[in-house]
């Protein structure tokens, strides 16, 4: 049986499609169900960020697209809905008109195809601009958006009354909508699009910065920011921040040990994964398998990080602590049948692929490697926020 939702309009389809995001790591299906730890430790590193951001400008092009509608002679919602569809599209082609080389740009491939994005730049920086304070409020995109046609609506009517010109009405009142004070961005222009480049400007960046810094203090990526850890660029993935851990808060450095324990763990459970389903084919897994040193990675304390960021999945807990006594044990068959039975727990027995081994290619690798917790995402935001200070090559 077929499973599936009816699409009643985009903000559904978009909640749904950022469910889904989270389930994975660039497109890597949470196999074994550890995801609720994977991000919570991901939340507190690197706050406001989420796998599909691409480019730090974007906390700025959202927020401009919005302040657009205030100005504009639109007084419906499907209009002002439609205007800044239109705006989020145009800056994509401006980009890749521009610069066709450049990364980052959200929907470069489906408008190379025709077509453009149903994960649209506004719904992926959407909570990032509510965490770091860009936006000041609680509503979503359409609420927003909706809100902003009531106020013109009722201005446009007091206009009326008071029999202004069609001028006034288009222009000078259309911005007194700016009184909503919801969007925080004091680097906004009027000709913001006609100078648009995907890099950061410097008033940009130090808008940025101070915003990361001021609403997540107590973050990795916050604590970079504020204290110019530049050494964090040359890092190239969440273990090695090993290397200048040293530079962070005891919290901090307490939770990143726990996180690489858990991403190390993880990973020894992945190979063994990838160790059942090819039947002991897969040349990596199997090379990989030599090197694990179970005694050591059954020392992680699973109640700890549980209880550390509050989280309730009883049998994530117990999947967790059965293997982790497994491994102590070095007991690979009881190992094998917790996962086994975990990954029928979540999917069933049809679509679990440890309850159908060399049915799949055994060369191909499947469940992810180690967790990274969004480190290339804060990575690409730091570095665009110290270019826009010229501090990068």
């Amino acid at each position: 049986m077929e499973l599936g939702w009816i699409d009643f309009s985009k903000t559904e389809r978009n909640k749904v499609l950022s469910i889904l995001d989270l389930l994975g790591e660039r497109g890597v299906l949470d196999e074994l169900g550890i995801a609720q730890i994977r991000d919570a430790y991901s939340d507190f590193f690197f706050p406001g960020t989420s796998t599909i951001q691409t480019r730090a400008k974007y906390f700025l092009i959202v927020p401009y697209s919005f302040k657009d509608l205030e100005f504009n002679n639109k007084y419906t919602y499907s209009k002002l809905r439609k205007s800044f569809d239109d705006c989020e599209e145009r800056c994509a082609h401006i980009f890749l008109d521009n610069n066709p080389d450049e990364d980052g740009v959200i929907g470069k491939r489906s408008i190379q195809g025709g077509s453009w994005v149903k994960r649209t730049p506004s719904s992926i920086y959407w909570a990032g601009l509510r965490k770091y304070g860009i936006f000041k409020g609680k509503m979503s995109i359409d609420q927003y958006i909706k809100y902003v046609t009531i106020q013109k609506q009722d201005k446009s009517n007091n206009v009326n009354l008071g029999n202004s010109t069609d001028e006034a009405h288009d222009d000078k009142n259309a911005g007194d909508t700016q009184k909503i004070h919801y969007f925080n961005i004091p680097t906004y222009r009027r000709d913001w699009i006609d100078n648009l480049n995907i890099n950061l400007t410097f008033e940009e960046g130090q808008f940025l910065k101070q915003q990361i810094i001021e609403s997540c203090p107590d973050s990795l990526i916050g604590h970079v920011l504020k204290e110019d850890i530049k050494k964090f660029l040359d890092i190239h993935s969440f273990s090695d921040l090993k290397t200048i851990i040293g530079r962070f808060p005891s919290e901090i450095q307490a939770n990143f040990w726990n996180a690489k324990l858990f991403s190390d763990f993880c990973f020894a459970l992945r190979v063994v994964y990838n160790r059942i389903i090819s039947e002991n084919k897969n040349k990596r897994a199997n090379e990989l398998y030599s090197t694990l040193d179970f005694a050591e990675l059954s020392e992680i304390d699973v109640d700890g990080i549980m209880n550390t960021f509050n989280l309730y999945n009883p049998y994530l807990r117990k999947f967790l602590k059965d293997s982790r006594k497994a491994m102590k044990d070095n007991d690979l068959d009881v190992l094998k049948n917790i996962i086994r039975r975990r990954e029928v727990f979540l999917k069933g027995i049809n679509r679990s692929k440890t309850a159908h081994p060399g049915e799949y290619d055994i060369n191909e690798w499947f469940a992810g490697e180690h967790l990274n917790y969004r480190f290339d995402v804060a990575r690409s935001i730091v570095h665009d926020i110290y270019e826009s200070e010229g501090e990068c090559d």
